[in-house]
């Protein structure tokens, strides 16, 4: 394993080198660069593991080596004793870049490095122009939950254990709706949507689409609704400000469309401007001698370097114009027909329930644990649906590194009580099915008491299940579990109730793979 894993290194400090030639780094941000991708290399199979991670371990740091050859031309490490770490700290940063200049700026540390050379590449996350109220808020969240999601290797992983880590530089909310994304749908719908530079795709409508197909319309709506919510809650006064306007806006519509018959006549009215400024530019545009009278009308009036050169000019201006009066005409008749006016108040009264947020004063991780509580109920509806051993499988490795996300620095969700009660059930409907199904050892005959002793298994951070060993040892009220990474001990916990030996359906102290050979 070591020298596999040393030559490999070896291969990467060659490509490293090569590359580098052509940079101006300084040779401890080069040999920080080196130790990042043995860090990575030590750790990232565990990764995988726990994290259900399907691109290889090439395949990243390929990435890694793609995006500082590309966009990296300099990277400046930032002495914490010393003035310059000043700008770090204003920033709550572990690295900052620019872009333009393609320069990194970083603590001397290789999780810093990675933040940073992750955070240099392009990110694109197109938002349309409909979202406008909440784009910059959610692509704000999905570029930096991306970059803590590709530096989570190095920074909970260390190649022997993995550690969610209470962490004051990382803000906590990118990171949950990024993994929430990414566990309910996959890292390659994440990967599209970042890459993208067209702007045809709505990704928005798309990832509701997506849900709603694995877990039902009522959770992608309320997912969707819970996870706005969250983002906006995350923001500043001066955002706050600005989303107090648009409230104020929709709300107004919403009411005047509520009274159908003054909406229609109103949006007629609006559409009358249009047609009447259409019907002149047809008058002007049908007459040649109208068309030159406009022409000196409209340039007597303009200054010299702004003079209209003939009147071909002038039937190009007024054609632009037709088309965009033409097309406000559409929309306002698009707009009556009566699935188009539906449509537009539910999105009126979606855009409401979700700004009612400036109406309430709750914290930023009240709405953390609402949005949490949507997302356990689309892996709920899961449950009924799971017949496979593989899908039994993914979804307890699922909700093992699930339950480890962290809601803010203190507290991870296995840590608040209404979360972690939907977990449990979760867990032990799966487990239970996983028994059934003979991927899991039954360990007793009651299926409760039988959840309670692999449930401590299960809390573990044994990156692959395989590997884990359990021995039980009845007590007068209860039963001591220990836990075996292999032959290591990992944990041993007592679990109170009334277990009997008539009911024990291994034999005590004896080491009973949790997994089913």
């Amino acid at each position: 394993m070591k020298g596999k894993l040393f030559s490999k290194f070896r291969d990467y400090n060659y490509i490293l080198d090569k590359m580098l030639e052509e940079k101006s780094f300084s040779q401890d941000a080069k040999n920080l660069l080196l130790n990042m991708i043995y860090k990575i290399e030590s750790s990232y199979n565990d990764y995988s593991q726990i994290k259900g991670v399907f691109k290889s371990k090439n395949e990243f740091i390929d990435e890694i080596i793609d995006s500082v050859s590309k966009y990296c031309q300099n990277i400046f490490l930032i002495d914490p004793k010393k003035e310059g770490v000043l700008l770090l700290r204003k920033e709550k940063a572990i690295a900052i870049t620019d872009e333009k200049e393609r320069k990194i700026y970083a603590y001397p540390t290789e999780q810093a490095i990675l933040y940073g050379v992750m955070e240099i590449k392009p990110k694109y996350f197109y938002i349309q122009k409909k979202y406008n109220y909440f784009k910059r808020q959610l692509q704000r969240v999905l570029v930096e939950g991306s970059i803590l999601n590709s530096t989570e290797v190095i920074r909970n992983f260390n190649g022997w254990s993995w550690n969610v880590v209470e962490d004051e530089n990382i803000n906590y909310v990118p990171n949950m709706v990024y993994q929430a994304i990414r566990l309910l749908l996959d890292e390659e719908f994440l990967e599209d949507w970042e890459k993208d530079q067209e702007t045809s795709i709505d990704y928005i409508l798309e990832f509701r689409k997506r849900i709603a197909e694995l877990y039902g319309q009522n959770c992608a709506k309320s997912l969707y609704i819970a996870m706005i919510r969250l983002i906006l809650s995350d923001t500043s006064n001066e955002v706050h400000k600005r989303l107090r306007a648009e409230y104020d806006r929709v709300k107004k519509e919403y009411e005047q469309m509520s009274e159908k018959n003054n909406y229609i006549y109103k949006i007629s009215l609006e559409k009358e401007k249009f047609l009447k400024e259409i019907r002149k530019i047809d008058l002007i545009l049908g007459d040649q001698n109208k068309l030159l009278n406009e022409f000196r009308l409209r340039n007597n009036k303009l200054p010299d370097d702004k003079k209209m050169v003939d009147a071909s000019e002038l039937f190009k201006i007024l054609n632009h114009n037709r088309e965009k009066y033409v097309k406000q005409v559409n929309y306002y008749n698009d707009l009556v027909k009566p699935i188009n006016y539906s449509k537009l108040k539910a999105e009126l009264k979606e855009e409401i329930e979700i700004l009612q947020i400036l109406e309430k004063n709750e914290s930023v991780r009240c709405y953390a644990i609402a949005f949490q509580q949507e997302v356990l109920k689309c892996f709920s509806s899961l449950l009924d649906k799971i017949k496979a051993k593989e899908e039994i499988i993914e979804l307890i490795y699922k909700m093992r590194y699930y339950r480890k996300l962290r809601i803010t620095s203190e507290e991870k969700v296995e840590d608040i009580h209404s979360l972690y009660t939907n977990v449990k059930k979760i867990l032990e409907f799966l487990v239970t099915k996983a028994c059934k199904n003979k991927v899991f050892n039954v360990f007793y005959k009651e299926p409760n008491h039988n959840f309670l002793i692999i449930e401590r298994a299960l809390d573990t951070t044994i990156a692959n299940y395989e590997d884990v060993d359990i021995s039980l040892k009845l007590q007068e009220d209860g039963v001591e579990v220990t836990v075996y990474d292999n032959e290591v001990i990992e944990k041993k916990e007592y679990v109170n109730g009334i277990f009997t030996s008539k009911n024990l359906n291994v034999k005590q102290n004896r080491h009973i793979p949790m997994y089913v050979f």
